[in-house]
């Protein structure tokens, strides 16, 4: 592994561990307002207030404590769904890719009708008849990941299903489980890996999108997305307060993306997601 990705392996590890744990060491409560204390500029700026060295928002509540906390709602969204999507993604790509046939027909065909209508509608459309939560987008972002998944899957078993190796297992008495298990799902495992660690930069980017627009999480549950959304309007005169959230989730992409394009390069994967 290159030494760039090893480098965003660690920052990636370090990054969960702080959203994990910083909020405990903080010690400070993400909702708590003091509005004497309200847009209190970072620790080097004149002005700056002891126990909050990011600053504080409009509401006087520790900017430090809330990015932290928002860092395990953006976070564990993406990580999950993306993890959920290319679970059902290999799964439906293996079903395709050895099936064939009407299987393979359909389950591509469900693929492109997916893709056909646009996320973002289907969304709002979504969580206007059943609310917002960290679940519903982890469903959510789920249905929107697993295509590339599934894709790239079918892509890899139809080309190594005909290999001398499969056939022998085969001719020896194995099953489409064993063959599955033993030879299919290892050989998608490497790409279907790059896949996920590019598929969380994406989706954690969404779930930031969404609850900037208020389709997210919900406040008073901070996420680096609304607590950007809470910025917005203060960008002139409390430019700091979507500068945490921005930095935070333009770090988080970078490592991801960092560590993806290592993973890349090791399994030999190719542009088109092939190994």
């Amino acid at each position: 592994m290159r030494a760039s990705a090893r480098v965003a392996l660690a920052g990636l590890v370090v990054l969960v561990l702080a959203v994990a744990v910083g909020p405990l060491l903080v010690g400070a409560d993400p909702l708590e307002q003091d509005l004497s204390a309200r847009l209190a500029p970072p620790f080097w700026m004149e002005g700056a207030l002891a126990g909050h060295p990011l600053g504080t928002d409009q509401l006087g509540r520790d900017l430090l404590a809330r990015v932290l906390v928002g860092g395990r709602a953006s976070l564990l969204v993406g990580f999950v769904a993306s993890s959920a999507a290319c679970v059902i993604g290999i799964g439906a790509g293996l079903l395709a890719g050895y099936a064939g046939g009407i299987v393979d027909r359909l389950v591509m065909g469900a693929g492109d009708l997916w893709i056909a209508f646009p996320f973002l509608v289907l969304a709002i459309a979504a969580i206007s008849v059943v609310g917002s939560s960290p679940a519903v987008l982890i469903v959510l972002l789920t249905l929107a990941g697993w295509v590339m998944s599934a894709r790239v899957t079918r892509a890899i078993v139809r080309q190594i299903k005909g290999e001398d190796y499969v056939a022998a297992s085969v001719g020896f008495g194995g099953g489409r489980a064993h063959v599955l298990g033993r030879h299919l799902l290892p050989a998608v495992a490497g790409a279907n890996l790059v896949i996920w660690t590019f598929m969380v930069g994406s989706l954690v980017l969404i779930e930031g999108g969404l609850s900037f627009l208020g389709l997210g999480v919900r406040p008073p549950t901070p996420s680096w997305g609304n607590i950007l959304s809470d910025g917005r309007e203060l960008m002139e005169s409390a430019w700091w307060i979507p500068l945490w959230p921005g930095l935070a989730l333009t770090v988080t992409v970078l490592l991801v993306n960092l560590l993806g394009e290592g993973l890349r390069r090791v399994f030999d994967v190719r542009e088109d997601g092939r190994a």
